[in-house]
């Protein structure tokens, strides 16, 4: 009878507290873009510029193998909101025939529009290029996500240095004498640059990661010291890519800046969201309104 008694004060004594809002029953928002996308600020006339736009080329080539029709196959979203399942694999996967640092797959249009891309770099002189990343099943990215982790468990990194702080750090480990981060700690820093399995846009077939010969095999920020960047910021978009997570974009798209990551979604949505300057995200939240 006690116990009763003592629950059903504990039961309104929180219905008190919850009318009242010291209670809040939402669930916590994860890192990442969970609030409402904001698009003010973007130019709605960028819609649409792809008809408008003189499109030119150093090379012979076939605008079919580049456009889409907005084929939503090629829209598709996937980041720390949208996930793919376990058995997702893309339709018509091919093993790439361009410089790779070795063997990868790609959807088969993304690859002809990649071919295409890479044969132009070539003509304007810029060579030492390659794919060095791109399909991955959802046991590949578990694994590496994996890696990753026990790799950031291991030390403090410049990636833990950056993401929790240096203050933190100092703090939290180096002030009492731990060189070890915390698995807390070590998930928050892999979750800026890598994805979980069913988040990573590399199961989707359709993205890449360059790297140059000069980078000693490792993906850096440096990469947009490159001759390749420069063109790539120039030209991706008339061969349908797009930098999928640029700089200042990191509360949108919920990554770190990737100069070396880009997404194909056809000519007709990357010439908009280029004129636009915006993420994936903003385009399809614009577009959908």
């Amino acid at each position: 009878m006690k116990r009763n008694k003592i629950n059903f004060l504990t039961v309104i004594l929180a219905l008190l507290l919850l009318l009242s809002g010291c209670i809040n029953l939402e669930p916590e928002e994860e890192e990442g873009t969970t609030a409402p996308i904001d698009v003010s600020q973007i130019d709605k006339n960028s819609i649409g510029s792809y008809k408008t736009m003189q499109y030119t080329y150093l090379t012979d080539v076939d605008p079919a193998t580049l456009t889409t029709g907005f084929d939503p196959t090629y829209l598709l979203l996937v980041n720390k909101q949208s996930e793919l399942d376990v058995g997702y694999v893309p339709a018509n996967l091919v093993t790439l025939t361009c410089a790779t640092t070795r063997s990868m797959q790609l959807e088969a249009r993304a690859a002809q529009a990649l071919y295409a891309m890479m044969a132009e770099m070539n003509a304007a002189g810029i060579k030492d290029v390659m794919v060095t990343s791109a399909y991955r099943s959802y046991e590949y990215q578990q694994d590496l996500y994996d890696k990753y982790l026990t790799f950031e468990r291991s030390g403090i990194s410049e990636d833990a240095s950056r993401v929790l702080g240096e203050e933190y750090i100092k703090a939290n480990y180096l002030d009492k004498k731990i060189f070890k981060l915390s698995f807390e700690d070590a998930l928050k820093v892999v979750q800026s640059y890598s994805a979980l399995p069913g988040q990573s846009e590399h199961q989707t077939g359709l993205c890449l990661d360059f790297i140059t010969s000069d980078m000693g095999g490792e993906l850096t920020e440096a990469f947009e010291n490159t001759q390749a960047f420069a063109w790539l910021a120039e030209n991706a978009y008339k061969f349908g890519f797009i930098l999928r997570y640029p700089k200042g974009m990191e509360g949108i798209t919920g990554y770190t800046y990737e100069p070396w990551h880009y997404r194909f979604v056809g000519r007709e949505a990357a010439t908009d969201i280029h004129v636009g300057n915006m993420t994936l995200e903003q385009y399809l939240q614009l577009t959908a309104q």
